[in-house]
C-alpha cells in the first residue's frame, strides 16, 4: 500500500541557455542542496519540456538569444538573467546570484512575478520593479539577516609539534612505537596492523591534544615483548584514533595547509560507524563527495556551525579522505584569515558529543594497563 504521508517534492525542470560554466556550476550546486523543490537541470537534447529557462543576457547577442528561446518554448517562463535589465518586458533575474534569496526569486518568477517592464524610464521606478522580485516578508527577513552578518576570523593550525602530528608520522613507519610525554607512555602505534593501544584515559588524551610545539618522546616496543598479545589488546583502529585526535586538536580551527579559499573535495566517504561522533558529518560528507567547494562557499550554503565544519575538515583531511582540488598560494606564516559571511549568523555551535563516542569506547576496562601491559609500560618508562 502506498504511504500517502510521505511528502511529495515538486520537480521543476530548468534549462540554462548561454550561461557560462562557472554560473552553471554554482546553480547546480545550489539546486542539489535545496530540498523544498527539486530543481533539475536539463539539456535541450533531453526532450523534456522545461518549466523555467534562464538565458544569460550579458553577452553581445543576449537579447536576441532570449527572443529566439521565447519563440521556441512559448509555454515556459523564459528569464532574462543578467547584470543589466533588458530593453523589453521580460521576467528578470539580476546578477550576481545570492544564495540566500535565489529560491525566493525563482519561486516568484514561476508565479509570474519579477517581470521587468520595458517602459520604465525613471531610475526610482526601476528600483521599485526590482523590489517586486522579493515579497515584503522575505525582504524583511533578508534585512534582518543582513544585521546578523559578521566578519569571522578563521584561525588555522599546524599539526607539527602536536600529538596528532606525531601519530600521523609514526603511522607511516613500520616499527611499533610508543609515544611518551614527560617520560610517561601515552599510546602505542602498531602500523603493521593499523591499530593503537591507549596507555592513558581519554580525558588525559584530550588534554594532551592541546599541547603544541612539544618534543614528543618515542620509544620502540622492545623486541622481547609479546607483540601478538599487544596487538590483541589494541582495539582502537589507527584511522579512528587519528580522526578523534584531529577533532580534539582542531577545536574549531582550520587545519593547515587548507585556507578558506582552497577548493576541497571528499575523495571517499569515510566509514564513520566506528569513529567518534561529529555533528553534521553526514550532511557535510553528502555534499563534499559530490561537489568541490571552498570553505567560504561551503559555509554560505550550509546552515552548519563553523566549528563543526572546521572540525570535520580537520578529521577527514587527517585520515586522507579529503583532498585539495585547487590550492591557493599563501604565506606559510599566515595563521588567520578573515571572511565576511553572507548568510544568517549561525546558532551557537553545538557542542560535540565526542566524549560519548570517544576512543575510550574502544578500550574496555579489562584493557587498561595491568599485567603484561603494565610491565611493558614500566619498560617503556625505563623503570
Amino acid at each position: 500500500m502506498m504511504n500517502n504521508s510521505i511528502p511529495k517534492v515538486k520537480t521543476a525542470y530548468v534549462l540554462l541557455v548561454n550561461v557560462d560554466d562557472r554560473q552553471t556550476a554554482m546553480l547546480r550546486m545550489a539546486f542539489k542542496m535545496y530540498n523544498s523543490v527539486n530543481y533539475q537541470l536539463i539539456q535541450p537534447a533531453d526532450n523534456v519540456q522545461p518549466e523555467l529557462i534562464l538565458v544569460d543576457g550579458d553577452t553581445a547577442d543576449g537579447e536576441t538569444v532570449w527572443q529566439k528561446v521565447k519563440t521556441k518554448y512559448p509555454d515556459a517562463i523564459v528569464v532574462f538573467f543578467g547584470r543589466n535589465s533588458p530593453s523589453f518586458t521580460a521576467p528578470y533575474l539580476m546578477k550576481p546570484i545570492r544564495f540566500d534569496t535565489l529560491f525566493q526569486h525563482l519561486r516568484n518568477l514561476q508565479q509570474g512575478n519579477g517581470v521587468w517592464l520595458a517602459d520604465n524610464k525613471v531610475g526610482a521606478q526601476q528600483e521599485a520593479v526590482n523590489e517586486k522580485i522579493v515579497d515584503n516578508t522575505t525582504q524583511q527577513d533578508h534585512n534582518a539577516a543582513d544585521h546578523l552578518q559578521q566578519a569571522v576570523t578563521v584561525v588555522r593550525f599546524q599539526t607539527k609539534g602536536t600529538l596528532l602530528g606525531m601519530v600521523q608520522k609514526l603511522a607511516k613507519q613500520t616499527e611499533d612505537t610508543a609515544i611518551l610525554f614527560e617520560n610517561k607512555p601515552v599510546l602505542i602505534v602498531f602500523p603493521s596492523v593499523e591499530k593503537v593501544l591507549l596507555a592513558v584515559e581519554s580525558d588525559a588524551l584530550q588534554q594532551l591534544c592541546m599541547q603544541t610545539d612539544v618534543e614528543w618522546q618515542t620509544k620502540a616496543v622492545p623486541a622481547s615483548a609479546p607483540t601478538a598479545q599487544l596487538h590483541d589488546k589494541a582495539k582502537l583502529t589507527l584511522q579512528a584514533c587519528i580522526w578523534q585526535l584531529s577533532i580534539w586538536t582542531a577545536r574549531g580551527r582550520l587545519i593547515d595547509p587548507i585556507t578558506p579559499d582552497t577548493v576541497i573535495k571528499l575523495k571517499a566517504w569515510p566509514n564513520m560507524t566506528r569513529m567518534a561522533y561529529l555533528p553534521e558529518s553526514m550532511r557535510l560528507s553528502a555534499f563534499l563527495v559530490r561537489t568541490p567547494v571552498a570553505l567560504n562557499t561551503l559555509y554560505k550554503l550550509l546552515p552548519v556551525s563553523l566549528e563543526d565544519v572546521l572540525n570535520y575538515i580537520a578529521a577527514t583531511y587527517s585520515i586522507g579522505s579529503l583532498i585539495i582540488e585547487q590550492p591557493l598560494t599563501h604565506s606559510a606564516a599566515q595563521q588567520e584569515k578573515e571572511m565576511v559571511l553572507t548568510r544568517k549568523a549561525p546558532q551557537p555551535a553545538t557542542k560535540s558529543a565526542a566524549g560519548a563516542h570517544t576512543a575510550e569506547h574502544n578500550e574496555s576496562d579489562e584493557n587498561k594497563p595491568k599485567g603484561l601491559l603494565a610491565r611493558l609500560m614500566g619498560r617503556l618508562r625505563g623503570n
